[in-house]
This record gives structure tokens, sequence and C-alpha cells, in this order.
């Protein structure tokens, strides 16, 4: 027998420790499922597949100092080494490194017309020679990578005449899915063809809309400062080369300064920091609030077993089994944060739409709502049961005994 109505009676006798457990239990559930929901995004966020070796990719900095420096013989110079050193799958100076939360960008349309009405899309832009593709660890599935002679090097404005384009930039310009062979208009007489489609990889914003899409042209900016992607075979050859490529490159030319010497996951780890240090932040809450609650549970459960000692006792001496107190304990818990939990659904769906509105948040999942009410059930059995069998082992001798 469940005793609902004795237990309803009890509670309402009890209104202010009632009330507390029930507020407990509701923000707890609000508070918990909102933080696994947001955990949940991030890490699906910070998990995403790049499309590019990561693993296997290091990026530097190289900023001449000299004032009769030679940028196009240095950087063929400096390519040739790196690419013949031991451990280098292949490099290329670069004006973006992917992951790094820095880099270029503008606005691109499938026709001058669209082009002219803003009917475009973001996407970002990437500069190198022909070895861009291999470089990078891409997979191109449509069409060709840049020949040697499209390759311009150029310190003014260049107009290339051909680009590569990530899958996602090309259904999104083109969504009849024929993007091989069109040209793209970038604004006055920017219009390259595109001569290939990349499957996947990420641009430099982790957080911005158009991370994965891109634009690759082959163009080399010659330009006082410039940065250099290298891709090695292996780990070990990633921390070697990591140590010693600033010596590399200073001994062939002691006229510039070798800065930012970093691993893609370095970059990467960067970028994802904030997320990083917000998933622990809301662990860490969540499990306080879980500990305060069921602390909370106990706390209040036991001062009520203290309260009722001599009712207890006079129910095991009219013929209640230990069973019967534990289960009426259980069964009020069970009652109580069943209503804390209706409570909690909507206070955590209120403040699921402040978070959307204000934070640009994603709506939580229904999935989450079983989860979070099966847990907040266990805590609050689990919580109980100590001060319940406590008080099935209240003796009946305890009702003949007076205050």
């Amino acid at each position: 027998m469940l005793e609902i109505r004795p237990i309803l009676s009890a509670l309402s006798r009890q209104k202010s420790r009632t009330l507390l457990i029930l507020l407990q239990i509701a923000i707890t559930f609000a508070v918990v499922v909102n933080s696994i929901a947001i955990v949940k995004q991030r890490l699906d966020m910070m998990g995403r597949a790049t499309g590019i070796d990561e693993a296997h990719l290091l990026s530097l900095n190289i900023n001449a100092i000299d004032e009769n420096y030679n940028f196009k013989q240095n950087i063929h110079a400096d390519l040739e080494m790196l690419r013949n050193t031991p451990g280098v799958e292949d490099a290329v100076v670069i004006n973006q490194v992917p992951l790094s939360g820095s880099g270029d960008s503008s606005s691109v349309a499938a026709s001058q017309e669209q082009f002219d009405k803003f009917e475009n899309f973001g996407a970002g832009f990437f500069m190198a020679d022909n070895h861009i593709i291999n470089t990078l660890g891409v997979k191109i599935i449509e069409g060709r990578n840049f020949t040697a002679e499209e390759v311009e090097y150029t310190a003014a404005r260049a107009n290339a005449k051909v680009t590569i384009i990530t899958k996602s930039l090309a259904d999104k310009l083109f969504p009849e899915g024929d993007a091989l062979g069109k040209k793209v208009y970038l604004g006055g007489d920017l219009q390259p063809t595109i001569v290939g489609i990349i499957e996947r990889q990420a641009g430099s914003w982790v957080h911005h809309p158009i991370l994965f899409d891109n634009m690759l042209f082959p163009i080399v900016r010659l330009n006082r400062f410039h940065r250099v992607l290298i891709r090695v075979k292996t780990t070990q050859d990633l921390n070697r080369i990591l140590a010693e490529v600033e010596d590399k490159l200073i001994k062939r030319n002691n006229q510039r300064v070798i800065t930012s010497i970093n691993s893609m996951e370095e970059l990467k780890a960067s970028s994802y920091s904030g997320d990083n240090a917000m998933t622990k932040i809301l662990w860490t809450v969540s499990i306080l609030l879980i500990i305060i609650t069921a602390l909370g549970i106990v706390g209040i459960v036991s001062f009520n077993v203290n309260q009722r000692t001599k009712q207890i006792g006079t129910r095991r001496a009219l013929g209640a089994q230990k069973s019967d107190i534990q289960k009426y304990f259980i069964t009020e818990n069970i009652l109580l944060t069943s209503i804390g939990l209706t409570i909690g659904c909507i206070i955590c769906i209120g403040l699921n739409m402040v978070l959307v509105e204000k934070y640009s948040a994603t709506p939580i999942d229904w999935q989450y709502f079983p989860i979070g009410i099966g847990l907040m059930l266990t805590l609050g059995i689990l919580s109980v049961w100590w001060p319940a069998r406590k008080a099935a082992n209240i003796s009946p001798t305890i009702a003949t005994q007076t205050t």
C-alpha cells in the first residue's frame, strides 16, 4: 500500500521543509539538464571532423628584417629545404592557418547579379601554391588540383583565374550540384573558375558559421610577413621538426625572425580553450548541485525521522513491518521528487528559452528530459535510503515511552 493520502497529509504539516526540497530538486534539475545539453553541444563542436591532417601539421611565422630581402627567392629556398627535410611530407607558404582564429574571408556569389544584390555567402580565403592540397591532407572529390603554371607570386592584388572550394560552399552556391567548372563571383573582375571541390576543410574560425566554407587560390603573397604550414609523416617527426625548424630556417637566412611555432593540435586547443573551460565549469556546477541536493534530502529526511520517532514506534507496535516504514519514506521521496521535477521541467524550458534568445544557444533536445528525470529519481531514492533504513530500525517499544 503506497499510503499517498497520509503522506500528503504529513507533508502539508511541514510546508517549509517540503517547499525547500521541492525547490532544491526543481532548480537542480533545470540547471543540470541545461548544463548537460550545453556540454554535449560543446563536445560535439570540439569533436567535429576538420578534414585536414591536424595531427601531423605545424605552423610558424616568418618576418623578414632585411631591407633587401628577396621574398620570392627566399620562399622558394625555404620550401625546398623544408620539403626535402627527412620526416616532412610537404610544406607551403600560406596566408592563413586553419583553426588558428586569424585569417581572410570575403563574400562570394554564384553570379554577378546575385553578388550585386548581396545574395552571397561568406567564405574563408586560403592562398598558397599547388602543394596546399597535399600539405593540408584534404581530399579532392571532384575536379583537380592546381598546376604549377597556375600559381601566381605577387605582392599586389591578385586576380586568380581558378579556385578550389569546399563541398559545403559548393552546395550553398550551386544547390543543383553542378559547381565544377562554374565561375564564382567575388566582386569586380574577380571571377575564378572552380576546378576542384574538397570533401571537407576547416577554416580559421572555429565558432563561425563559415568554418567549412572555404576557397583556395593558387596565389603566394610576397610580403615581409608570411606564414608557413608544414605537414610531417609521423608524430615523432612532428616533435622533432618543432624543435629544429627555427634553427634550420635561421641558419639558411638569419635576416628574419621566426615566431609562433605551434602544432595544429595546439592551435586547435587554443581556439577551443573557452569551450573546454565552459564544459569543466558546467560539469563542476552540476556535480556540486547534485551533491548539495542529495545532502539536503538526507538532512531533511533524517530530521523528519527524528521528529516522527514516536509515531514510527507506534506504527511498529501496531504491526507495521520494517519494510513498510522504509517503503513509506521512499514513497514520500518519490512523490516529492516527482512534484519537484514537474516544476523543474517548467523552469528548465524557461531557462533554455532565455539562453536561446540571449546567447544564441541551441534549443534543448527532448531526450535530456527523461535522462534528467531518471537521474533525479535515482538520486532521491539513494539519498533517502539510509534515513529510511534508520527509521525502519526504530523499536516498537518507543511508543510506550513518554517525553
